[in-house]
């Protein structure tokens, strides 16, 4: 007599095997208008699907879904979402881009990478208790390295505003490497208009020039993550291609070096205005009445705008700290990024 075929157990096994694929698969929400109709949790869940694709085909494929981006796969500015801070300030985020940041935990790439449409603080890149100490080392030690990893304006990012973000958002940000330039410095005695007594000038031996990673959940972006690197002979400047690559929602909206875009901010006021960048260059100490090219102090670059209407620019030119020309009082602006 034949023996009786167990079909059930067969379908049950199977059935178990599906419900368990079902649940490994990432889950996306329910498709709405526009990036700002999304919760947090919501556009984390999308996050993961993007990041799961990997390529970037497959992102924008996804992104064009859930409507993160124009029909033809475009970021143009518009892909906002309105954010409250703790003290009740009403400003925004738009998407930068997708799949272009490593995870710190080596899982991949994170989905969607987010930057502040707004100045959120104007604060020093370097407080000057901070440099003080700094400048003293270099003068203790011989030498010293100045970069994003010990910038005053990272340590605050990290310690004092991220509390000041929403609970909803701040549980949805991940940790992501950031590549940052490493300026050596070796000491030498000035003058300058930074108090005098203590300075530093950039040592240019080549086997110095070394480029760390930072983990972090806010940042603020390198020169060429904004500027594409064609608009510039690279010579001499060589440290930057180091830090990363364009957003796409700054290749999109067509940033070049040196032209005003209205995406990097408008500043209507007549001190103008402009956002940090965390690359690193020289400032000639043309107001202590020496030439540039002999007496070089470290700083960092960021965006410009004259003021009166005018649109920043994400420009060759930098910033000394911030904190020497007005008495302490910061004046260029912060922008973080994030990555969820």
């Amino acid at each position: 007599m034949p023996k009786p075929v167990v079909i059930g157990g067969i379908v049950a096994a199977v059935m178990v095997i599906a419900i368990a694929v079902v649940v490994l698969l990432p889950k996306g929400p329910q498709v709405k208008s526009c990036l700002n109709d999304y919760s947090w949790e919501e556009i984390a869940q999308i996050s993961k699907l993007i990041s799961k694709k990997g390529d970037q085909n497959g992102a924008i494929e996804i992104a064009k879904k859930y409507h993160l981006c124009t029909a033809d796969g475009k970021l143009d500015g518009t892909q906002t979402k309105d954010v409250t801070l703790s003290d009740g300030t009403q400003t925004k985020v738009m998407i930068m881009g997708f799949n272009h940041d490593d995870k710190s935990d080596g899982s991949g790439k994170a989905g969607i990478t987010f930057i502040f449409a707004d100045d959120i603080a104007k604060k020093n890149m370097f407080e000057k208790a901070d440099l003080d100490n700094l400048f003293q080392k270099i003068q203790d030690d011989g030498s010293a390295s100045i970069s994003w990893e010990n910038a005053s304006l990272r340590s605050w990012l990290s310690d004092s505003f991220s509390n000041e973000l929403p609970s909803d958002l701040r549980e949805q940000i991940v940790s992501v490497d950031k590549a940052d330039a490493v300026m050596p410095w070796v000491s030498y005695t000035i003058d300058s208009y930074y108090g005098g007594g203590i300075g530093a000038e950039l040592n240019d031996d080549p086997d110095l020039m070394t480029t760390t990673t930072t983990s972090d959940k806010l940042w603020v972006p390198s020169f060429v993550e904004v500027a594409p690197l064609s608009d510039y002979l690279m010579d001499g400047w060589t440290y930057l291609l180091q830090e990363g690559s364009q957003y796409q929602l700054f290749d999109d909206t067509g940033v070049t070096a040196d032209t005003p875009n209205s995406i990097l901010g408008t500043y209507d006021s007549q001190d103008g205005g402009g956002w940090w960048l965390r690359s690193w260059s020289t400032y000639g100490d043309r107001f202590g009445g020496k030439e540039a090219d002999d007496m070089l102090n470290p700083c960092f670059r960021c965006t410009d705008s004259n003021g009166d209407g005018e649109a920043a620019a994400c420009e060759s030119k930098s910033q000394p700290y911030s904190y020497s020309i007005h008495d302490g009082e910061p004046f260029v602006g912060v922008r973080p990024a994030f990555c969820i």
